[in-house]
This record gives C-alpha cells, structure tokens and sequence, in this order.
C-alpha cells in the first residue's frame, strides 16, 4: 500500500476494514483485493473529473 498515492490509500483501508467486518479470513487476501478495488475507484473518479470538465466544441 506504500505505492498508493494518499487519497487511494485511505480508500484501500476503508475498503479492507470493510472486509474484515465482514468477516474476511485472509488478511493478504483482503489487502490484495482491497488495492485492486481502490485502485479501480482512483481510477474512475480520475476519467469522471477529466469528463466533467471537458466541453463539447461548438
């Protein structure tokens, strides 16, 4: 998770506390999956500001 910027990070760890709660055996596991699913979210919420702030040529 050293390699995730902060904002990613935050939302790897709430994304694997979630995991836990909800009873997640293997914790490699859930840190594994937990950066993959923040890094989609980063990810996503990149292209979204990129298109939001794109206007159309008229």
């Amino acid at each position: 998770m050293r390699s995730l910027n902060p904002s990613t990070r935050a939302k790897a760890i709430e994304i694997a506390n979630r995991m836990l709660e909800q009873g997640a055996l293997d914790k490699q596991q859930v840190v594994a999956l937990s950066v993959d699913q923040a890094r989609k979210w980063a990810r996503m919420a990149h292209s979204e500001s990129l298109n939001s702030s794109w206007q159309p040529r008229l």
